[in-house]
Protein backbone atom coordinates (compact mmCIF):
# COMPACT_ATOMS: atom_id res chain seq x y z
CA UNK A 1 0.00 0.00 0.00
CA UNK A 2 2.82 2.01 0.89
CA UNK A 3 4.76 1.50 -2.19
CA UNK A 4 1.94 2.60 -4.60
CA UNK A 5 1.28 5.50 -2.92
CA UNK A 6 4.73 6.25 -3.59
CA UNK A 7 4.21 5.66 -7.03
CA UNK A 8 1.18 7.31 -7.48
CA UNK A 9 2.98 10.28 -5.29
CA UNK A 10 5.81 10.34 -7.91
CA UNK A 11 3.95 10.21 -10.65
CA UNK A 12 2.24 12.95 -9.89
CA UNK A 13 4.79 15.43 -8.89
CA UNK A 14 6.82 14.02 -12.56
CA UNK A 15 3.12 14.99 -13.92
CA UNK A 16 3.67 18.52 -12.32
CA UNK A 17 7.11 19.16 -12.67
CA UNK A 18 6.38 18.50 -16.62
CA UNK A 19 3.73 20.46 -16.28
CA UNK A 20 5.20 23.26 -14.63
CA UNK A 21 8.29 22.59 -17.60
CA UNK A 22 5.48 23.01 -20.24
CA UNK A 23 4.16 26.05 -18.92
CA UNK A 24 7.44 27.67 -18.75
CA UNK A 25 7.83 26.93 -22.27
CA UNK A 26 4.96 28.39 -23.16
CA UNK A 27 5.64 31.36 -21.25
CA UNK A 28 8.61 31.84 -23.02
CA UNK A 29 7.42 31.05 -26.01
CA UNK A 30 4.76 34.02 -25.73
CA UNK A 31 7.08 36.28 -24.31
CA UNK A 32 9.22 35.78 -27.27
CA UNK A 33 6.39 36.33 -30.09
CA UNK A 34 5.19 39.28 -27.89
CA UNK A 35 8.92 40.75 -27.94
CA UNK A 36 8.88 40.02 -31.64
CA UNK A 37 5.72 41.71 -32.06
CA UNK A 38 6.98 44.88 -30.22
CA UNK A 39 10.10 44.93 -32.22
CA UNK A 40 7.65 44.68 -35.65
CA UNK A 41 5.99 47.29 -34.17
CA UNK A 42 8.52 49.30 -33.31
CA UNK A 43 10.25 49.03 -37.17
CA UNK A 44 6.65 49.85 -38.59
CA UNK A 45 6.85 52.28 -36.76
CA UNK A 46 10.09 53.68 -37.16
CA UNK A 47 9.52 52.93 -41.20
CA UNK A 48 6.21 55.02 -40.84
CA UNK A 49 8.33 57.90 -38.88
CA UNK A 50 11.39 58.00 -41.72
CA UNK A 51 8.54 57.95 -44.10
CA UNK A 52 6.89 60.87 -42.80
CA UNK A 53 10.13 62.89 -42.10
CA UNK A 54 11.23 62.05 -45.88
CA UNK A 55 7.63 63.40 -46.63
CA UNK A 56 7.66 66.22 -44.42
CA UNK A 57 11.70 66.96 -46.61
CA UNK A 58 9.84 66.68 -49.95
CA UNK A 59 11.03 69.55 -51.88
CA UNK A 60 7.48 70.38 -52.97
CA UNK A 61 4.61 71.81 -51.37
CA UNK A 62 2.66 68.68 -50.53
CA UNK A 63 0.36 67.32 -47.93
CA UNK A 64 -1.51 63.97 -46.87
CA UNK A 65 -5.13 63.51 -46.15
CA UNK A 66 -6.34 60.37 -44.53
CA UNK A 67 -10.28 58.76 -45.27
CA UNK A 68 -11.51 61.83 -43.54
CA UNK A 69 -9.84 64.23 -44.89
CA UNK A 70 -8.05 65.41 -42.08
CA UNK A 71 -3.75 65.95 -42.44
CA UNK A 72 -1.89 63.64 -41.61
CA UNK A 73 1.55 64.43 -43.62
CA UNK A 74 2.53 67.44 -44.92
CA UNK A 75 6.07 69.44 -46.01
CA UNK A 76 7.95 71.57 -44.72
CA UNK A 77 7.70 73.64 -47.38
CA UNK A 78 3.81 73.80 -47.17
CA UNK A 79 3.98 74.66 -44.08
CA UNK A 80 5.95 77.68 -44.68
CA UNK A 81 3.53 78.21 -48.00
CA UNK A 82 0.35 78.05 -45.09
CA UNK A 83 2.26 78.86 -41.85
CA UNK A 84 -0.87 78.85 -40.14
CA UNK A 85 -1.66 75.15 -41.30
CA UNK A 86 -1.21 71.95 -38.57
CA UNK A 87 -1.17 68.55 -39.15
CA UNK A 88 -4.39 67.01 -37.49
CA UNK A 89 -6.56 69.55 -38.71
CA UNK A 90 -9.21 68.92 -41.36
CA UNK A 91 -8.83 69.87 -44.68
CA UNK A 92 -11.83 72.58 -44.70
CA UNK A 93 -10.23 73.98 -41.48
CA UNK A 94 -6.74 73.96 -42.69
CA UNK A 95 -7.66 76.00 -46.27
CA UNK A 96 -11.23 76.79 -45.90
CA UNK A 97 -12.25 75.70 -49.63
CA UNK A 98 -15.15 73.90 -49.99
CA UNK A 99 -14.14 72.91 -53.70
CA UNK A 100 -10.87 71.44 -53.14
CA UNK A 101 -12.91 69.29 -50.15
CA UNK A 102 -15.42 68.40 -52.83
CA UNK A 103 -12.35 67.09 -55.16
CA UNK A 104 -10.53 65.56 -52.86
CA UNK A 105 -13.76 63.12 -51.44
CA UNK A 106 -14.42 62.64 -54.97
CA UNK A 107 -10.69 61.27 -55.35
CA UNK A 108 -10.76 59.24 -52.39
CA UNK A 109 -14.04 57.89 -53.61
CA UNK A 110 -13.27 56.65 -57.00
CA UNK A 111 -9.63 56.63 -57.07
CA UNK A 112 -7.38 58.48 -59.57
CA UNK A 113 -5.93 61.65 -60.04
CA UNK A 114 -7.48 65.25 -59.75
CA UNK A 115 -6.53 68.42 -60.42
CA UNK A 116 -8.21 71.69 -59.67
CA UNK A 117 -7.32 75.10 -59.62
CA UNK A 118 -8.19 77.21 -56.27
CA UNK A 119 -7.70 80.11 -54.74
CA UNK A 120 -6.37 80.15 -51.03
CA UNK A 121 -5.27 81.70 -48.20
CA UNK A 122 -1.31 81.65 -46.93
CA UNK A 123 0.17 84.62 -45.63
CA UNK A 124 -1.45 86.23 -48.88
CA UNK A 125 -4.18 85.06 -50.63
CA UNK A 126 -2.95 82.86 -54.08
CA UNK A 127 -3.77 80.77 -56.87
CA UNK A 128 -2.59 76.99 -56.31
CA UNK A 129 -3.60 74.50 -59.02
CA UNK A 130 -3.78 71.36 -56.30
CA UNK A 131 -3.43 68.02 -57.99
CA UNK A 132 -5.12 65.24 -55.94
CA UNK A 133 -4.19 61.29 -55.96
CA UNK A 134 -5.40 58.72 -54.28
CA UNK A 135 -3.69 55.54 -52.95
CA UNK A 136 -3.87 53.03 -49.40
CA UNK A 137 -2.49 54.30 -46.90
CA UNK A 138 -0.86 52.63 -43.61
CA UNK A 139 -3.94 52.85 -41.90
CA UNK A 140 -6.70 52.64 -44.83
CA UNK A 141 -7.22 55.17 -48.04
CA UNK A 142 -5.70 58.30 -47.98
CA UNK A 143 -4.72 60.96 -50.32
CA UNK A 144 -1.83 63.21 -51.47
CA UNK A 145 -2.22 66.78 -52.72
CA UNK A 146 0.61 68.38 -54.71
CA UNK A 147 0.20 72.27 -54.54
CA UNK A 148 1.24 74.33 -57.26
CA UNK A 149 1.44 78.23 -57.34
CA UNK A 150 0.07 79.88 -60.20
CA UNK A 151 -0.33 83.48 -59.07
CA UNK A 152 1.96 84.83 -60.87
CA UNK A 153 0.91 82.91 -64.26
CA UNK A 154 -2.78 83.92 -63.06
CA UNK A 155 -1.78 87.34 -62.60
CA UNK A 156 0.09 87.43 -66.02
CA UNK A 157 -2.57 85.82 -68.15
CA UNK A 158 -5.41 88.43 -66.71
CA UNK A 159 -2.68 91.34 -67.20
CA UNK A 160 -2.23 90.10 -70.32
CA UNK A 161 -5.97 89.74 -71.38
CA UNK A 162 -6.58 93.33 -69.76
CA UNK A 163 -4.05 94.53 -71.64
CA UNK A 164 -5.79 93.40 -75.08
CA UNK A 165 -9.03 95.05 -74.20
CA UNK A 166 -7.52 98.29 -72.96
CA UNK A 167 -5.06 98.26 -77.03
CA UNK A 168 -8.88 96.81 -78.80
CA UNK A 169 -10.69 100.22 -76.69
CA UNK A 170 -8.02 102.89 -77.26
CA UNK A 171 -7.35 101.73 -80.99
CA UNK A 172 -11.07 101.77 -81.59
CA UNK A 173 -11.33 105.30 -80.65
CA UNK A 174 -8.93 106.92 -83.45
CA UNK A 175 -10.10 104.32 -85.86
CA UNK A 176 -13.65 105.32 -85.79
CA UNK A 177 -12.96 109.18 -85.69
CA UNK A 178 -10.31 107.91 -88.99
CA UNK A 179 -13.76 106.24 -90.26
CA UNK A 180 -16.45 109.01 -89.31
CA UNK A 181 -14.15 112.12 -90.78
CA UNK A 182 -13.68 109.95 -93.79
CA UNK A 183 -16.84 109.48 -94.66
CA UNK A 184 -17.86 112.82 -93.83
CA UNK A 185 -14.90 114.18 -96.73
CA UNK A 186 -16.99 112.32 -98.90
CA UNK A 187 -19.73 115.10 -99.52
CA UNK A 188 -18.58 117.09 -102.58
CA UNK A 189 -20.74 120.08 -101.40
CA UNK A 190 -18.10 120.70 -98.25
CA UNK A 191 -16.06 124.01 -98.35
CA UNK A 192 -12.38 124.30 -98.64
CA UNK A 193 -12.40 125.44 -95.32
CA UNK A 194 -14.01 122.95 -93.39
CA UNK A 195 -12.28 119.95 -95.21
CA UNK A 196 -9.05 121.26 -94.42
CA UNK A 197 -10.27 121.24 -91.09
CA UNK A 198 -11.70 117.77 -91.56
CA UNK A 199 -8.29 117.00 -93.06
CA UNK A 200 -6.33 118.29 -90.36
CA UNK A 201 -8.41 116.09 -87.43
CA UNK A 202 -7.61 113.25 -89.64
CA UNK A 203 -4.51 113.76 -89.65
CA UNK A 204 -4.31 114.21 -85.83
CA UNK A 205 -5.80 111.05 -85.29
CA UNK A 206 -3.62 108.96 -87.68
CA UNK A 207 -0.65 110.50 -85.46
CA UNK A 208 -2.47 109.31 -82.35
CA UNK A 209 -3.07 105.96 -83.84
CA UNK A 210 0.50 105.64 -85.16
CA UNK A 211 2.14 106.79 -81.34
CA UNK A 212 -0.21 103.86 -79.37
CA UNK A 213 1.05 101.82 -82.25
CA UNK A 214 4.67 102.41 -81.47
CA UNK A 215 4.32 102.58 -77.73
CA UNK A 216 2.38 99.16 -77.42
CA UNK A 217 5.41 97.42 -79.62
CA UNK A 218 7.91 98.96 -77.64
CA UNK A 219 5.72 97.23 -74.16
CA UNK A 220 6.03 94.29 -76.16
CA UNK A 221 9.93 94.72 -76.53
CA UNK A 222 10.70 96.02 -73.04
CA UNK A 223 8.30 92.53 -71.33
CA UNK A 224 9.81 90.09 -73.64
CA UNK A 225 13.35 91.10 -73.10
CA UNK A 226 15.30 88.71 -70.79
CA UNK A 227 18.53 90.20 -69.28
CA UNK A 228 20.20 93.60 -70.42
CA UNK A 229 21.05 94.33 -74.04
CA UNK A 230 24.34 93.38 -75.49
CA UNK A 231 26.89 96.52 -75.16
CA UNK A 232 24.19 98.75 -73.77
CA UNK A 233 25.22 101.38 -72.14
CA UNK A 234 25.44 105.10 -72.42
CA UNK A 235 25.39 108.80 -70.97
CA UNK A 236 22.49 109.97 -69.78
CA UNK A 237 23.53 113.84 -68.89
CA UNK A 238 24.23 113.40 -73.10
CA UNK A 239 20.65 111.41 -73.58
CA UNK A 240 19.02 114.59 -71.37
CA UNK A 241 20.45 117.06 -73.53
CA UNK A 242 18.85 115.12 -76.84
CA UNK A 243 15.79 114.29 -75.75
CA UNK A 244 15.29 117.92 -74.09
CA UNK A 245 16.09 119.45 -77.50
CA UNK A 246 13.74 116.55 -79.13
CA UNK A 247 10.80 117.78 -76.79
CA UNK A 248 11.30 121.30 -76.96
CA UNK A 249 8.43 122.27 -79.74
CA UNK A 250 5.96 120.34 -78.13
CA UNK A 251 6.62 121.86 -74.56
CA UNK A 252 6.62 125.27 -76.10
CA UNK A 253 3.46 124.86 -77.71
CA UNK A 254 1.99 123.97 -74.03
CA UNK A 255 3.55 126.86 -72.62
CA UNK A 256 5.75 124.83 -70.40
CA UNK A 257 9.54 125.91 -69.61
CA UNK A 258 12.24 123.27 -69.37
CA UNK A 259 15.43 123.55 -67.75
CA UNK A 260 18.12 121.02 -66.93
CA UNK A 261 20.68 120.36 -64.42
CA UNK A 262 23.08 117.82 -65.57
CA UNK A 263 26.87 116.11 -64.57
CA UNK A 264 29.38 116.37 -66.94
CA UNK A 265 29.32 112.44 -66.81
CA UNK A 266 26.76 110.24 -65.85
CA UNK A 267 27.37 106.58 -67.38
CA UNK A 268 24.50 104.06 -66.97
CA UNK A 269 24.25 100.55 -68.62
CA UNK A 270 21.29 101.76 -70.36
CA UNK A 271 21.18 101.71 -74.23
CA UNK A 272 21.13 105.33 -75.76
CA UNK A 273 17.55 105.20 -77.69
CA UNK A 274 16.14 103.83 -74.14
CA UNK A 275 18.05 106.38 -72.08
CA UNK A 276 16.80 109.32 -74.61
CA UNK A 277 12.92 107.90 -74.72
CA UNK A 278 12.62 107.49 -71.25
CA UNK A 279 14.01 111.25 -70.69
CA UNK A 280 11.65 112.25 -73.38
CA UNK A 281 8.34 110.60 -71.83
CA UNK A 282 8.86 111.92 -68.54
CA UNK A 283 9.67 115.93 -70.09
CA UNK A 284 6.27 115.24 -72.46
CA UNK A 285 4.47 114.21 -69.60
CA UNK A 286 5.74 117.07 -67.14
CA UNK A 287 4.79 119.66 -70.56
CA UNK A 288 1.20 117.56 -71.03
CA UNK A 289 -0.31 117.99 -67.53
CA UNK A 290 1.81 120.63 -65.77
CA UNK A 291 -0.26 123.54 -67.15
CA UNK A 292 0.84 126.58 -69.04
CA UNK A 293 3.35 128.54 -67.01
CA UNK A 294 4.73 125.79 -65.28
CA UNK A 295 8.34 124.93 -65.37
CA UNK A 296 9.50 121.48 -65.69
CA UNK A 297 13.22 121.24 -64.39
CA UNK A 298 15.41 117.93 -65.49
CA UNK A 299 18.02 117.09 -62.58
CA UNK A 300 20.68 113.83 -62.77
CA UNK A 301 22.37 113.04 -60.05
CA UNK A 302 25.51 110.99 -59.64
CA UNK A 303 26.44 108.71 -56.43
CA UNK A 304 28.51 105.88 -56.04
CA UNK A 305 26.67 103.23 -56.99
CA UNK A 306 23.44 104.52 -58.51
CA UNK A 307 22.42 107.66 -60.43
CA UNK A 308 18.63 109.34 -60.13
CA UNK A 309 16.83 111.01 -62.44
CA UNK A 310 14.44 113.21 -61.28
CA UNK A 311 11.67 115.54 -63.55
CA UNK A 312 9.62 118.17 -61.54
CA UNK A 313 7.51 120.63 -62.03
CA UNK A 314 5.28 123.22 -60.52
CA UNK A 315 2.34 122.95 -62.12
CA UNK A 316 -1.65 121.40 -61.52
CA UNK A 317 -0.15 118.05 -59.88
CA UNK A 318 -2.02 114.96 -59.59
CA UNK A 319 -4.72 114.04 -56.80
CA UNK A 320 -4.12 111.90 -54.33
CA UNK A 321 -6.41 108.93 -55.78
CA UNK A 322 -4.29 109.03 -59.02
CA UNK A 323 -0.80 108.76 -57.84
CA UNK A 324 -0.60 104.52 -57.14
CA UNK A 325 -2.03 104.32 -60.62
CA UNK A 326 0.23 106.58 -62.88
CA UNK A 327 2.52 103.69 -63.97
CA UNK A 328 -0.34 101.47 -64.74
CA UNK A 329 -0.84 100.73 -69.28
CA UNK A 330 -3.66 103.12 -70.34
CA UNK A 331 -3.92 105.38 -67.09
CA UNK A 332 -4.92 108.73 -67.23
CA UNK A 333 -5.45 111.19 -64.56
CA UNK A 334 -7.42 113.56 -66.90
CA UNK A 335 -8.58 111.55 -70.21
CA UNK A 336 -9.52 114.02 -71.80
CA UNK A 337 -6.50 116.55 -71.83
CA UNK A 338 -4.45 113.01 -72.53
CA UNK A 339 -6.21 112.27 -75.85
CA UNK A 340 -6.75 116.04 -76.47
CA UNK A 341 -2.61 116.43 -76.30
CA UNK A 342 -2.18 113.29 -77.83
CA UNK A 343 -1.26 111.47 -74.89
CA UNK A 344 -0.94 107.55 -74.93
CA UNK A 345 -1.80 106.44 -71.70
CA UNK A 346 1.00 104.16 -71.90
CA UNK A 347 4.37 106.87 -71.62
CA UNK A 348 4.81 106.12 -67.65
CA UNK A 349 4.22 102.60 -67.88
CA UNK A 350 7.06 102.67 -70.57
CA UNK A 351 9.17 104.67 -67.99
CA UNK A 352 8.56 102.06 -65.54
CA UNK A 353 9.38 98.97 -68.21
CA UNK A 354 12.83 100.82 -69.18
CA UNK A 355 13.76 101.42 -65.56
CA UNK A 356 13.24 97.67 -64.25
CA UNK A 357 14.69 96.43 -67.66
CA UNK A 358 17.90 98.03 -66.90
CA UNK A 359 18.02 97.27 -62.74
CA UNK A 360 16.80 100.99 -61.35
CA UNK A 361 13.19 101.61 -60.15
CA UNK A 362 10.68 104.73 -60.64
CA UNK A 363 8.44 106.43 -58.07
CA UNK A 364 5.89 109.45 -58.38
CA UNK A 365 5.46 112.25 -56.05
CA UNK A 366 2.55 114.83 -56.38
CA UNK A 367 0.50 116.92 -54.78
CA UNK A 368 -3.08 118.16 -55.96
CA UNK A 369 -2.15 122.38 -57.55
CA UNK A 370 1.76 121.92 -56.13
CA UNK A 371 3.62 120.07 -59.18
CA UNK A 372 4.71 116.50 -59.51
CA UNK A 373 7.89 115.04 -59.16
CA UNK A 374 8.81 111.50 -60.98
CA UNK A 375 12.10 109.84 -59.82
CA UNK A 376 13.97 107.21 -61.67
CA UNK A 377 17.07 105.52 -60.29
CA UNK A 378 19.34 103.73 -62.14
CA UNK A 379 22.43 101.76 -61.48
CA UNK A 380 25.75 103.43 -62.41
CA UNK A 381 27.69 101.97 -65.49
CA UNK A 382 30.94 102.17 -63.52
CA UNK A 383 31.93 102.04 -60.26
CA UNK A 384 34.07 105.12 -61.00
CA UNK A 385 33.20 107.01 -57.56
CA UNK A 386 30.86 110.18 -56.40
CA UNK A 387 29.84 113.06 -58.75
CA UNK A 388 32.92 115.58 -58.81
CA UNK A 389 30.70 118.62 -60.26
CA UNK A 390 27.44 119.52 -61.86
CA UNK A 391 26.93 121.49 -65.28
CA UNK A 392 24.04 123.67 -66.16
CA UNK A 393 23.14 123.32 -69.78
CA UNK A 394 20.82 126.24 -70.48
CA UNK A 395 17.27 126.72 -70.11
CA UNK A 396 14.76 125.36 -73.56
CA UNK A 397 11.30 125.19 -74.75
CA UNK A 398 9.46 128.08 -73.66
CA UNK A 399 11.95 129.66 -71.34
CA UNK A 400 9.93 133.41 -71.77
CA UNK A 401 6.75 132.55 -70.82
Amino acid sequence: MTLVFVVILTLAIAFALGALLSLRRSQARAASAELRRDEALARAEGAEAAADEGFRRLPLTAARVDADQRLVAMTATLGETFPDVEAGETLAAAFGSYELGEVVARALAGGGTRTVEVRLFGEERRTFRVTVEAHEGAEGREATLVFADLTEAVAYRELRSQFVANVSHELRSPLTGLRGLLEALEDGAMDAAERARMVDRAAREARRLEAILVDVLLLSELEAGHGLPAESGCDLSDAVVEAVEETDDFARAQGVGVTMDVPESAPVPITAAMARTLVRNLVQNAARYAGRGAVARVLVRRGPAELTLTVSDDGLGIAERHLPHVFERFYRADPSRSRELGGTGLGLSIVKHIAERFGGSVEAYSREGYGTEIRVTLPVADAAGPESGSASAPSLAGEER
